[in-house]
């Protein structure tokens, strides 16, 4: 039987209703004594970490997390994280851009609490202990919901309430469980640089644009001495003229800035030549994140500064990724 290293950290999966609204109250040990049948199909440690919203996750809850997935990956096949469905996302990109084991690491959760008619969590955990110990997923970070497979990269959570919550854009899911076992749609791999960093030592804020947006937040934001920010342009990376002069003016601080779209599809580049194209910008010395989301950009730029302090470059770890059908080609 394989074995899995199951991490709880809270969300709906383990959340319970009531005249307050919904709060993760159920242990991991509790719900494995309430659906004998899903834990019992893999030889199973149970490890409650935290007990927290996702939505209430800090910065050194996921270095926690890391940091016990990295103490447990080298006794058993994989591990299955029990996590929120709010920041999943965030904490399946994050773990894959600093894990550097070979056991693959499935996220899963609810968006029906434990105590609700008809939850999901069940069959989601059910899914992804098949996942993690599956003979041919054998590295990488997914993210495992209503049946499906996705890398760590791409998934997106596209439904607030709606138990088929995940999807992966262009990309489509790694993998789809049917009741004959997976079906495989791609190699199952991870699709991000790692980047070797156990501690987050930089500070890393995200300004939203829209129509005729002035660029005081940006001021204000560099005013307050952090060391990255990640501008989520328009279309192809393209601002309104005050925030490019903005951009500018972080960048001459010292301030990396990292620009992405805020569009569901496509990347940036350097088109546009006007006051606040993305060409005016890329000349200015930004750094361009490809097709990352901006929330996603934000980690990796939180995880390249930090990796800078030991030496490494951070437009480097930008580098344009093209996507080959197989996984990420890394284009140097």
């Amino acid at each position: 039987m394989p074995s899995v290293h199951a991490i709880a950290t809270g969300g709906t999966i383990a959340g319970t209703s009531s005249e307050d609204g919904t709060v993760p109250t159920e242990s991991v040990q509790e719900l494995a004594r309430d659906y004998p049948d899903v834990f019992d199909r893999v030889d199973v440690e149970l490890d409650q970490l935290m007990q927290t919203p996702s939505s209430e996750l800090a910065l050194e809850d996921l270095e926690a997390l890391a940091g016990r997935i990295r103490a447990v990956a080298d006794d058993v096949d994989g591990v299955v994280v029990f996590h929120g469905t709010d920041t999943i996302e965030e904490t399946a990109y994050f773990l894959d851009l600093v894990l550097e084991g070979d056991v693959p690491v499935v996220l899963t959760g609810a968006q029906r609490a434990h105590d609700q008619i008809g939850p999901d969590g069940p069959a989601n955990v059910c899914g992804a202990f098949d996942a993690a110990s599956h003979e041919y997923v054998r590295d990488g970070v997914y993210v495992f919901f209503n049946e499906r497979l996705h890398a760590a990269r791409p998934v997106t959570k596209h439904h607030s309430s709606n138990p088929d919550a995940y999807d992966s854009g262009n990309y489509g899911p790694v993998a789809e469980r049917t009741p004959d076992g997976f079906w495989f749609y791609r190699r199952p791999e991870s699709l991000s640089r790692t980047v070797s960093v156990r501690e987050l030592t930089a500070t890393v804020t995200v300004v939203p644009t829209s129509t005729d947006t002035d660029g005081d937040l940006i001021r204000d934001t560099v005013d307050r001495g952090v060391d990255g920010i990640v501008v989520d342009g328009l279309g192809l990376g393209n601002v309104p003229e005050n925030v490019a002069a903005a951009v500018a003016d972080a960048i001459e601080a010292g301030v990396t800035v990292v620009v992405t779209t805020r569009c569901r599809n496509g990347v940036v580049a350097g088109v546009y030549g006007s006051g606040g194209g993305g060409r005016t910008l890329e000349e200015a010395g930004t750094v361009f994140a490809s097709n990352l989301s901006a929330h996603k950009a934000r980690l990796k730029l939180l995880v390249a500064l930090s990796a800078r302090d030991h030496g490494d470059d951070v437009r480097g770890l930008f580098d344009p990724e093209r996507y080959d059908g197989h996984g990420y080609v890394r284009t140097e």
